[in-house]
């Protein structure tokens, strides 16, 4: 019997030591339906926006870092490299035709009516220092949600001298500077006005202790994508919402390339603001993780260019449709 102990206890050392560990399954909350939103950067950026437009019907909002129109990329790698990050074209982009392909992709039953957007709320952020995604980028953005929704819903900070990176108050790389975690202190809190467009004028500000790590839970994904994602999710629960007690607010963000998991572990979700500020405001914050591809995706992207098919951009993507049952699991939806 001993021996059988100690064999089972050496498959698990052994699994353990090789990555398979299996996290707990994604639970469901008290989420109040109508207060349900987006936001990303870079890569997450272009991704929360197309699950925004896709999934109009659920969301009452999104906040942009760095991102660009949906459908911005075409379905080409090259197109996303280039023009998608104006790397090329130093003109604005023509995003009357993007316009289109949302009123296309609704026509034919692939995203929800987008006369949902109608009274979204919209947040974009652009650092006139970024060399990804340059901000002409992000006016293109800005003119693509005035199309759609009410131009006084939309609020911009297109002023910080910025690199590409998600701004925060009080952590991260110098201001100017590019790199890994792609998190800057520039002295300004890009979570919390997120939040505060989305939410309102009540969400209440956050410190560097203000999130409890312990409500950082990992999630098991696999049960929701079959392809292209990390095994583990990340959900933070506020200590408010653990009870069901009180109907929360539910936000889904987006991290960048190279800020996954296997790239920097825990670190967007607990220094990027978004988890101190859920927890003082009873925010239930997911933060899906993304695996990198050798082959197709290297720097552990979302795909808005088309690398898992040529429906990544609506309701039949697997990332759309994958990201949309984690949100109905925890909304109960």
């Amino acid at each position: 019997m001993a021996a059988v102990s100690n064999t089972i206890i050496l498959v698990l050392v052994f699994a353990l030591l090789n990555g398979a560990y299996a996290a707990a399954r994604l639970g469901s909350y008290n989420v109040d339906k109508s207060k349900i939103s987006v936001s990303g950067i870079s890569s997450g950026g272009y991704f929360a926006v197309q699950f925004h437009i896709a999934y109009s019907k659920t969301l009452m909002g999104a906040g942009v870092v760095a991102g660009g129109p949906y459908y911005c990329a075409e379905g080409q790698l090259n197109t996303a490299l280039t023009s998608c990050m104006n790397r090329l074209l130093p003109s604005l982009m023509d995003v009357a035709k993007y316009v289109d392909k949302v009123h296309e992709d609704a026509k034919n039953g692939k995203i929800d009516d987008p006369t949902n957007l109608s009274n979204d709320l919209i947040y974009l952020y652009s650092g006139t220092k970024d060399t990804v995604v340059r901000p002409v980028v992000m006016k293109s953005l800005e003119r693509f949600y005035g199309y759609l929704l009410n131009k006084n819903n939309i609020v911009t900070m297109f002023t910080t001298p910025s690199e590409h990176a998600f701004v925060t108050d009080d952590y991260g790389n110098l201001c100017s500077y590019l790199g890994s975690p792609f998190i800057n202190n520039c002295r300004y809190p890009t979570a919390y006005n997120i939040f505060k467009q989305i939410y309102g004028s009540g969400i209440l500000p956050a410190n560097k202790s203000s999130a409890i790590e312990k409500n950082l839970l990992e999630f098991e994904q696999s049960e929701f994508f079959s392809t292209q994602m990390d095994n583990i999710g990340y959900i933070y629960v506020p200590t408010g919402c653990q009870s069901n007690a009180t109907a929360c607010r539910l936000h889904i963000a987006f991290h960048g390339c190279k800020q996954g998991r296997e790239y920097i572990d825990t670190t967007f979700a607990l220094h990027s603001g978004y988890s101190g500020l859920a927890e003082v405001n009873n925010i239930i914050v997911v933060f899906p993780q993304i695996h990198k591809s050798i082959l197709s995706n290297p720097n552990g992207c979302w795909d808005w260019w088309g690398y898992t098919n040529s429906d990544y951009v609506n309701q039949d993507g697997p990332q759309m449709s994958g990201v949309k049952k984690i949100l109905d699991r925890v909304a109960n939806i």
